[in-house]
This record gives C-alpha cells, structure tokens and sequence, in this order.
C-alpha cells in the first residue's frame, strides 16, 4: 500500500484526527475524493489501494497531524513570535471598511473583503481564493477563484460549518497568479508548509488573509436546527450564517416563503453539541498566526455598542502592514492603532480556550494512549484551577456529543434554548473569567 495513504488511514483517520481541509484530495491527483460532503469530508481512494501513488507532499503538509508553528514563523517572519498566545504581528488596529456595502456584508468590519477588492482593484492579484455558499445547493461550500468584485462579495461573510476549501489545489498549479488565499489557521498552516516545501500547487499564491477561527461545527449542526423548525434541507432555497447587522443572525430561506431566523448567540447553542474535535478542541492557533493579515471581531464594549461592526487586525507581515496603511490613505478603512493588552483582553476566552485548554485536552488524550497532533511548542505552566475549569468544558462536549442530547435539544425550541444558552454564556464567562484568565498573559512556552 502507498505509504501515504497508511500513514494517513493510521495516524490520522483511525485516531480521529481529521481536520477536513481537503489538501489531500487537492494534492491527490484524482486518486483521493471527499466520501460523502457536506456529512462526511473524509478522504477515501477513486482507485484500489494498491494503486494508490500520492505525492508525499501530502504527508509532509497536512495540517491534521500538526505543523511545526517554530519554523514556519522562522520561514515567514524570520524569527518566533514575541507572543505565542497572539503570533507575531507588526501592528493591532480596530478597524473597518469605509464602504458600507462592504461593510455590511461582512462578518464585522469588512476589513478582509476590501482588502481582497483593493488587491484586484490595483491589479497585485488576478483572483483571491475564497470560500461561498452555492446558489443552486445553497448549504454546501466550494472554493473558488474569485476574479470579479461581484464574486468576492459573494465570499463575504462567516460559514460556520466544516469545509474543504485545500481540494482547489489541484487547479491552482495551472494558475499563473499572483492569487491572494483566504483561509482557517490549518489551512493556511498547510499552504504556508507547502510554500515552504516550493510546491508548485501554491506558486501562484502570493498573499494570505484570514479570520480568527475558535471553534467550527460540523454540518450536523445545520440539520439538526432544521429538523427542530420542522424543516428539511431540501426546502433550503438560501443560507446566510450571519444576515444583517453585526453581530448578525442565521438566515435561512425555504421554499414556500417561509424565513427562518436565529440571531448569532442563540444559534451558538448548537456549539456544545457538535463542536468539531481536530479543528476546534486540538488546535492552538486562533488568531490566524501564520497570514500576512489576520481579523477577527473586536469583542470589547465600546465597540459592542456602537454595533456597525468593528473588527481587530493584526497587521503581521511587512506586506500584510503596507497594504493595510495603503488602503487607509485611499480612504478605504478607518484604522485605530491598539496595544498587545487589548488585543489580548479582547479575546482572552478563546485564546485561553487555545493556547491552554488545547493543550490540557492533548495532555488527556495521550493519558489515555490516543495519539495528539504536535505544534512545536507547549506551556511550561498551567495552573491547577485552569484543569478544573477544562474539566467542565470537556465534560459538556462530551455530554453534548450524545444522541440523547441531540434528540434533547431538537425538541426544545429556539426562543427557549437560545436565551437560556445565551444566559448561560455570560454566566459561564464571569464565574470562569478569573481561573481561564489568571495567568494567561505571563504564560510562557518552550519548544518541544
């Protein structure tokens, strides 16, 4: 058998480890499909296993075993980040797009959109590598060149669901470029392994963009909110995970006129429930470290309620720093300069969630013999009552992941379980805040 292919089925199927990017079908050459997507993103061969013969790029790139976060900073930043809780960036603003169409198309403040649009605008890229949801299956998620303003608004937004967007790398080694990649942090840990490895499916790519990415659902979620409305994905005529004004709501259209709504909170309750494992619980990058530009929503109340939507940035490359201050001299975003403090405190849940409690959950996993994907780095500390605090989380994914609660949830409807899990939410987040934060920003790494 390819041994590729058993490395895979062997250190990364059987143990659970999937990050679903979709890089080894990309790579693949047509040996690889995705088995049944949007359910099921696992790769399986087109051809019998003995004549399987992948490209061991393959191996040497995939995200789901971990990627060596220390030298890949070394290969793009040329040193470590000063902070491992954040990466290594240049400069943090609160910002958004001056444009409102823009602006309010996107998840926040429009910021990784107009960036797109000014890159084509001034020619420095023929297309930009995005995700959107289809027009004739609306649920379902394809990457796509977008070469048109049209197209990258289309891209705009969140998708809250598992996706594949690394199965296009297969037609980006016909692309002459140069392209600008938008993607999750093990996506984009993937190109950047492949840049560095001088693979030739990402020549074309010369500039990477991103969101913070905390925990991702997988499509499970979507059919289960459907099926407590009653409703079916068959009925889906249009799909919009963040409609309307920031923060933004769930919008689902069925045929038959019927709307269904649930605003960003509420249908956050459906997190617990079908969270997913490699890309959620076992990652330790939120914050996009390895993008020329990464952003995220600027979650502190002054900016809370001016609503409008406003974004973090963290500026982190040279490149990623000049285009930024390029598209505020043209008057395209409004940019305010913040510190490392706030763009800590900003977050400090879900960093803490990432660059502790990921780590605290591997710990678990090879207590129990299960094989973990491996970052390069680890924390020299962690405090006890941050164990205690992870127990509880762990615990209710772990309830969450059952059939029983599945059925539970299904049967209790939204204007109950949104504002009781919202609720909840903020309690959790008060009663937790001093364990989850005490420490956190003196925490210090070594690397392993």
């Amino acid at each position: 058998m390819d041994k590729t292919w058993q490395k895979i089925q062997d250190n990364i199927i059987k143990e659970g480890l999937s990050s679903h990017t979709g890089l080894e079908v990309g790579l693949s050459r047509g040996q690889l499909r995705l088995k049944n997507p949007p359910h099921d993103l696992t790769p399986q061969p087109t051809v019998p296993e003995e004549q399987l013969n992948l490209d061991p790029a393959i191996w040497e790139a995939l995200p789901d075993r971990g990627l060596p976060y220390p030298n890949l900073n070394t290969f793009i930043f040329g040193k470590h980040p000063s902070s491992w809780l954040t990466g290594e960036f240049k400069q943090a603003y609160v910002g958004y797009a001056l444009d409102d169409s823009v602006r309010i198309e996107a998840a926040s403040g429009g910021v990784l959109t107009q960036t797109l649009l000014y890159l084509l605008q001034t020619k420095r890229i023929t297309g930009a590598v995005v995700l959107r949801l289809r027009k004739d299956i609306p649920y379902l998620v394809e990457p796509i060149i977008a070469r048109s303003r049209e197209e990258i608004l289309s891209s705009a937004g969140s998708i809250y669901t598992e996706s594949a967007p690394l199965t296009i790398l297969e037609k980006l080694r016909k692309e002459e470029g140069p392209l600008a990649f938008v993607g999750l942090p093990d996506q984009v840990a993937a190109i950047r392994m492949l840049q560095k490895l001088n693979h030739s499916s990402v020549r074309s790519i010369k500039y990477i963009l991103g969101p913070y990415t905390g925990t991702v659902m997988r499509f499970g979620a979507l059919n289960s909110y459907l099926r407590a409305n009653n409703a079916t994905l068959g009925q889906v005529t249009s799909l919009s995970y963040r409609a309307g004004e920031w923060p933004g709501y769930l919008e689902i259209r069925l045929r038959g006129g019927k709307i269904l709504r649930a605003e960003k909170f509420y249908y956050n309750y459906l997190i617990p429930f079908f969270i997913t494992k490699r890309s959620s619980r076992l990652a330790v990058d939120f914050t996009n470290e390895l993008t020329d530009i990464s952003v995220g929503d600027a979650w502190a109340p002054e900016y809370e309620k001016k609503r409008g939507g406003y974004s973090v940035i963290l500026a982190r490359s040279t490149i990623g720093k000049s285009l930024l201050e390029e598209m505020e001299q043209h008057n395209l975003v409004k940019l305010t300069p913040v510190t490392y403090e706030k763009v800590v405190s900003m977050h400090s849940h879900m960093i803490d969630f990432k660059k502790r409690g990921s780590f605290i959950r591997m710990q678990w996993r090879r207590f129990l013999g299960k094989q973990n994907p491996t970052f390069g780095y680890e924390p020299n500390h962690i405090p006890l009552s941050r164990y205690i605090v992870e127990f509880i989380i762990s615990g209710l994914f772990v309830v969450g992941s059952t059939r029983i609660a599945h059925i539970l949830i299904e049967h209790i409807p939204l204007t109950i379980i949104g504002p009781i899990f919202n609720g909840l939410r903020i309690t959790w987040k008060r009663f937790s805040s001093g364990q989850k934060r005490a420490g956190l920003k003196t925490t210090t790494f070594r690397l392993t």
